[in-house]
């Protein structure tokens, strides 16, 4: 009966949370909850934090309930937290120093003011619990908090860091470098002169000191058994790129940013909602746990499901089938050069990144920073080596796409001073792969839009062909559309850049996301497209680019970073998944990618029936683009109708004036875009 309780508590409290258009039940965090590192008891539950994540389980009903952003907390990245048994509550604090305060009924209570504070340095040392009250060591000193009043109190500055404390209602110990201060709350200790700096003899002396006791441990029991209650999750929350394969998503957990921050190895697949991790113990063997570092991408043989290559920004290319390394590619045992060619430590800096295969199943791959950029692993096993000089020495390559027509978009994002500008090179191989000499290519670095506005982007991150056929590229200045791709050799050719009418009245216009650096862009069955931004979170824009529909971020919605890294999108069920650098969450997309030809059996209604307890959307998938869908009573009466987002359409179970529809059997009447095709879905609505 307990578990049934807490659900319907997390269910409540998550439909009221966020007030957006969106709601909170349309998100999901894939946060990781391996590796426990702490766990506490409180009102009969263990409370386990593992990888930043929060997760609890009954020992007598071994059931497992998470808790983030998307049900009751009210931010991400977990730094400890702490049972407060005179309260009842659970206390935690958040890397970023914001708290909340957990009741029984697993509500919580944010206490931001720390986190929002303009005090020195703030980075966390230890949270202390004594009764009904918290305590945060920090750098800049110690703070207080009421957990009955939900209240910061004090805060005690001190000129070194606090590392540690003890208290209880009377007497506060803080622990720094300089020594342990004694403080008596019966004075104002917010005077520095009031605390007392004791010598180590002194401290052994006082008998006040050796009762005190920081109620904030480990239950070091549960910990050892909270392995068997890890959720599934992902290994780490590491998220660099995604790729979107049917139902499968594959998640490269590197970091190819700059200062270098080395991310252990992680590659992991998750499908059919389970998560596989790529085993890391054979390629640690080969090259060394210190140089197994930062994989970049991950790429899926199209012709074997179980065949993937793994790129690295230090130690080459990696060839695994069924999840386990079968060779190592680097400079010594293949083309792939490194950057440091005569160095002792040649083989540390073999940076192959951007891999993708092309239609016909060729391997290709960027050898950054060396001479001969593009390189190409054919499907018969042989490597080619294509050279451009206006790539040598170029660094930091992220991606090559390819289009419709086969054609090869590849983006250097970084301008430096010892390399020269980032740009995006287009490759056209005229279907030769073994030849140049036929190719067609060109390397942008700046261009101009139609009005003659030009712009030369510090750092080039995408390019992405829509379903009309345009290619979107995006950079620091904004989003662009290459709405002619035939025409991208011409030397003069200009990008489209959208002007949004303002609707004031001005007759005006602002270009789509001008300024806004653009990181990634996916399209989705309605051919809207949702970008992805360095710093600003995920927008949701109309196909036409004249609307944004969504903009989401970390404070108006579960998003967990507005920092973002990639985008994919799963084509059948609409679910859209950002990879950022805080982890991976998703949204539930409405837009599902549309059958070719519009027919009854491609159609599916779920739920059908609609039971009187459901309140959400019918969903109709398996529609073709831009399907028109009439609603109907059983007298034939038209009720609503609307387009379809590609291959989906949703219906409220309202009528046209918005009144819930009573009762009885509804058909929807599927028109497909030309008018030539029909097809027919029968709703049973139950109230």
């Amino acid at each position: 009966m307990k578990r049934f309780f807490y659900i319907l508590i997390l269910f409540t409290f998550c439909s009221s949370f966020f007030s957006s258009s969106a709601k909170a039940d349309d998100w999901k965090i894939y946060a990781s909850y391996h590796n426990p590192k702490k766990a506490v008891k409180l009102n009969g539950q263990y409370f386990v934090l593992a990888n930043g994540d929060l997760s609890s389980y009954d020992p007598e009903d071994t059931y497992v309930l998470t808790y983030d952003k998307s049900n009751c907390l009210n931010d991400f990245g977990i730094y400890d937290i702490a049972a407060c048994t005179a309260t009842k509550s659970l206390v935690i604090l958040y890397k970023n120093g914001n708290v909340d305060v957990m009741d029984e009924s697993n509500y919580c209570t944010n206490m931001s003011e720390f986190k929002t504070s303009t005090l020195g340095d703030k980075t966390l040392n230890e949270l202390c619990i004594s009764g009904d009250e918290a305590f945060i060591s920090t750098n800049s000193g110690l703070i207080t908090l009421s957990l009955k009043n939900y209240n910061f109190k004090d805060t005690y500055k001190f000129d070194t860091a606090v590392k540690s404390c003890l208290a209880d209602s009377k007497y506060i110990y803080a622990k720094t470098a300089k020594g342990t201060y004694f403080g008596d709350r019966s004075l104002n200790l917010l005077n520095p002169n009031n605390w007392k700096l004791m010598s180590d003899a002194e401290l052994n002396a006082d008998s006040r000191y050796s009762g005190l006791k920081n109620e904030n441990i480990s239950d070091d029991k549960a910990l050892a058994n909270a392995d068997k209650y890890i959720p599934e999750s992902p290994i780490r929350n590491y998220s660099y790129k995604l790729n979107m394969i049917g139902n499968r998503l594959l998640v490269a957990g590197g970091n190819f940013y700059f200062p270098e921050v080395d991310y252990v190895g992680t590659v992991m697949r998750y499908e059919n909602g389970k998560w596989t991790a790529f085993d890391e113990k054979a390629p640690i063997a080969e090259v060394g746990q210190n140089t197994y570092m930062n994989v970049t991408d991950v790429v899926q043989d199209p012709n074997d499901s179980e065949h993937h290559w793994l790129g690295t920004k230090r130690s080459g290319i990696y060839e695994f089938r069924n999840y386990k390394m079968v060779k190592h590619y680097s400079n010594d045992n293949s083309p792939l050069t490194s950057i440091l060619p005569n160095d002792k430590y040649a083989h540390y800096y073999v940076r192959v990144t951007a891999l993708n295969y092309d239609p016909e199943g060729n391997l290709w791959m960027c050898n950054n920073e060396t001479d001969t950029i593009v390189k190409i692993l054919k499907a018969d096993g042989k490597w080619i080596k294509y050279y451009y000089s206006q790539l040598e020495g170029k660094p930091t390559w992220d991606n090559t796409y390819f289009d419709s027509r086969g054609w090869a978009w590849i983006n250097c994002r970084r301008t430096t001073n010892n390399h020269g500008e980032s740009g995006m090179m287009i490759i056209n191989t005229n279907g030769t792969i073994n030849t140049q000499k036929d190719d067609t290519y060109r390397f942008i670095t700046s261009f101009s839009n139609l009005e003659g506005t030009t712009y030369s982007p510090d750092l080039w991150y995408c390019a992405i062909e829509d379903l009309n056929g345009a290619v979107w590229v995006g950079n620091t200045a904004g989003i662009f559309m290459v709405e002619k791709p035939e025409e991208i050799f011409d030397k003069n050719y200009q990008f489209n850049q959208i002007k949004v009418p303002r609707n004031d009245g001005s007759d005006r216009a602002d270009y789509l996301l001008s300024g806004v650096p653009v990181k990634c862009i996916a399209i989705d069955g309605a051919n809207r497209k949702w970008v992805g931004t360095v710093n600003n979170g995920v927008y949701l824009i109309s196909a036409d680019g004249l609307e944004s529909i969504h903009h989401f971020t970390k404070d108006n919605s579960p998003l967990i970073s507005d920092v973002i890294n990639s985008i994919a999108i799963n084509g059948e069920t609409g679910e859209v998944f950002i990879a950022t650098d805080a982890g991976l969450c998703s949204f539930k997309g409405d837009a599902t990618d549309p059958e070719e030809e519009l027919q009854n059996s491609s159609l599916k209604v779920f739920p059908n029936p609609v039971r009187p307890e459901y309140s959400g959307d019918v969903h109709i998938t398996g529609l073709a683009y831009n399907t028109d869908v009439k609603i109907a009573n059983a007298a034939g009466k038209l009720v609503y109708e609307g387009t379809s987002n590609g291959g989906q359409f949703n219906w409220n179970c309202c009528n046209k004036a918005g009144k819930r529809v009573s009762s009885g059997i509804y058909y929807a009447l599927c028109t497909d875009e030309g008018g030539k095709k029909g097809a027919c879905a029968k709703i049973l609505i139950v109230r």
